[in-house]
């Protein structure tokens, strides 16, 4: 083997993470969670401002509505803060955007993201894709979506559905640009 091989397959082997310890994997898990509570933030702040400036809503409802879907609308409360609702709800949504960022991360290492276009378009799909998945699959299994969205189950909601719309498509475009700033070496 020549010098020059041996220099390459090094290098791929890094660039793959193979053979390099676990400080790779654990920075790039660091990163994927940071990009994922980036998004996490992208997510929240079209919720947190629509309920804010909306009479009918307070600005915490976004944080509240994980605790009412897991365990009862009793613990939503549409003009008024219910504070132990509103912790658990955000821990809930802090841990989903950090797992969503370490799935991030797996695909987007995959697809080795160069240009900006190709990163607001990885961007903009996974934060759609986030929202069919969140939308159409993840909120029907209990109380029909609510309180995150109207549902026969209830009138409690606490967005229209354009205001998920625009804030998982800033989750995806966060996601993805902080990604790239934090994979710049």
């Amino acid at each position: 083997m020549t010098v020059h091989t041996e220099i390459r397959i090094q290098r791929q082997q890094t660039r793959f993470g193979v053979g390099v310890g676990s400080t790779t994997q654990t920075r790039k898990a660091m990163l994927g969670v940071m990009a994922g509570l980036a998004g996490g933030v992208g997510m929240a702040l079209p919720l947190v401002l629509y309920d804010w400036m909306n009479v009918g809503h307070s600005a915490l409802e976004l944080f509240m509505a994980p605790t009412a879907w897991l365990f009862g609308l009793a613990h939503f409360a549409q003009n008024g803060y219910l504070w132990w609702p509103i912790a658990v709800g955000a821990l809930v949504l802090v841990a989903c955007s950090a797992l969503g960022g370490l799935l991030f991360e797996a695909i987007a290492d995959r697809v080795a993201l160069s240009s900006l276009a190709e990163t607001l378009g990885a961007g903009l799909a996974w934060g759609f894709m986030s929202w069919l998945f969140v939308w159409y699959t993840l909120l029907p299994i209990a109380r029909g979506g609510a309180p995150f969205h109207a549902a026969a189950a209830s009138t409690l909601f606490v967005a229209p559905i354009w205001v998920f719309v625009v804030g998982f498509a800033l989750l995806g475009v966060a996601t993805a640009l902080t990604y790239s700033l934090l994979h710049r070496e």
